[in-house]
Order: C-alpha cells, then sequence, then structure tokens
C-alpha cells in the first residue's frame, strides 16, 4: 500500500495536542516526539509531524491552531476515514 501524505490544521496548540493525546484508545499512541507522534491503527500506522504553532486573529480574538502532516502507511481508504473521523473527534474543540 503507497504512503498517503495529507496536511491538515488542528485547532490545537501544542500543548493541547499532547494531552490530547491521552484521550485516544489505549495502544495506538506508540511514539510521542517533540514535533508529534506516530500512532498504531489497524495494521498499519499514522505519522502527525507538527509544524509551528499560529494563530488566527478576528478583531481582539487570538485563535491558536497547528499546521500538521499526517502520513499514513499500510492504511487502506476506509482504514484512513476510518481513523481520521475517531482522530478528529476526540480532538475536536468547541464552546456551548
Amino acid at each position: 500500500m503507497p504512503v498517503i501524505e495529507i496536511k491538515r490544521e488542528l485547532g490545537v496548540t501544542h500543548t493541547m495536542f499532547f494531552r490530547s493525546l491521552a484521550q485516544l484508545p489505549e495502544g495506538w499512541v506508540t511514539e510521542v516526539r517533540a514535533d508529534g507522534a506516530t500512532l498504531a491503527y489497524k495494521s498499519g500506522t499514522v505519522d502527525i509531524e507538527l509544524e509551528a504553532q499560529c494563530e488566527r486573529r478576528i478583531a481582539l480574538m487570538r485563535i491558536p491552531y497547528t499546521p500538521a502532516n499526517f502520513r499514513y502507511k499500510g492504511l487502506t481508504d476506509i482504514e484512513q476515514t476510518q481513523f481520521q473521523a475517531r482522530f478528529d473527534l476526540t480532538f475536536q474543540r468547541g464552546g456551548g
């Protein structure tokens, strides 16, 4: 299976990213590095590399985000979609 690379923006700071890793299912996180993490999923892996933390400014509001590169290895398209849905649910931020 080919390696698939996707660039995304995560609505989190680096600190929030690493804190949220603990909320993923047990056994997913196999390696944590200063610039990201490697996760095991089904029969493959997902390598997440974080770029420099950024900030959007709207009037007086400041909204943090972090560009991230996702590298999927050994996953089918369906597995990649399933992984991303679960990952996004864990990293979702919102107010109410």
